[in-house]
């Protein structure tokens, strides 16, 4: 397949397993190889059972996704997407959509209706795009999962992730990918979700103060840094912070029955905010596309 001059492809050839760690150690940001897939693995992935695709531009590999066989008790067997990742100078062209798309495409034909991965929540561009335009949700978080990552976008803050579900054959996820079903706006939810974090400027950096427990609520508004790696940058405590607030907020939240549904994205006064939305609604009314906000 291809797309305005990118081929997409499973690869065989052992030199393209080579650039794909070099996709890697670009798209995290990694000082060496060390914690990039080697290519034995990433073969033996491709040839028992697992998935995994690359773009190509100019004959050269500028993005993959990888990922195998899981199970779970819950439910059953699954497919697991561990790493998806596009060259810095190729994002916003679309390939990340587009390999998850194909990715789609692949389970479903053996029978998947669930596809299955990981990733920082403190990352809002990766929450925009895995709730927003994927539709995935979530309704597991893991202390320090990786335990310590010394790439370039971890290292120095616990490895702390979500598990999302993407339930491939759902009317939500049908909708989100086509682009018939958006996620709602900040002016949509605000009056209708309850803030579970209260924060405060401090010194030109929007600080978390304390944990507003209610549980009242069917909506939640949960915040989390505009961009954590600009802030790790400008104030590390500050962002330790913000992982440790965090972590104990959404872990009451999910305990109590709420499931991460959106990220909610705000602009104000020139200053990105990130939210997640969260509501305790059965999952099939979610994956059915009925929101209690609309």
């Amino acid at each position: 397949m291809s797309n305005g001059g990118i081929q997409f492809v499973v690869p065989s050839d052992p030199s393209l397993f080579r650039q794909i760690m070099d996709v890697m150690k670009d798209a995290w940001s990694m000082p060496d190889y060390t914690e990039a897939v080697p290519p034995h693995v990433m073969k033996a992935i491709v040839d028992n059972g697992g998935f995994l695709e690359v773009a190509i531009h100019n004959g050269r590999v500028v993005g993959f996704v990888l990922g195998f066989i899981g199970y779970d008790r819950e439910y059953g067997y699954y497919h697991y997407s561990h790493m998806l990742g596009v060259l810095k100078e190729y994002r916003g062209k679309n390939i990340a959509f587009e390999l998850k798309l194909h990715q789609r495409e692949w389970s479903m034909k053996r029978g998947y209706n669930l596809v299955v991965w990981t990733f920082d929540p403190h990352q809002g561009l990766n929450a925009r795009f895995n709730f927003g335009k994927l539709g995935v949700i979530s309704r597991k978080f893991y202390e320090n999962y990786y335990g310590e990552i010394t790439d370039g976008i971890n290292i120095g803050l616990p490895t702390d992730r979500f598990k999302v579900e993407w339930w491939i054959t759902s009317k939500r996820v049908e909708g989100r990918i086509s682009g018939r079903d958006r996620p709602p706006t900040y002016d949509e939810v605000k009056d209708v979700a309850y803030p579970f974090i209260a924060t405060e400027k401090r010194e030109g950096i929007i600080t978390p103060l304390k944990i507003l427990q209610d549980f009242s609520k069917d909506l939640v508004l949960l915040e989390f840094p505009g961009d954590i790696n600009a802030l790790r940058a400008k104030c590390f405590e500050c962002a330790l912070k913000w992982k440790i607030m965090f972590r104990e907020a959404i872990q009451n939240l999910l305990r109590n029955g709420y499931i991460v549904v959106e990220h909610v994205p705000l602009v104000e006064e020139g200053e990105r905010h990130n939210f997640y939305l969260l509501a305790r609604s059965p999952l099939e009314e979610i994956l059915r596309g009925e929101y209690p906000w609309r």
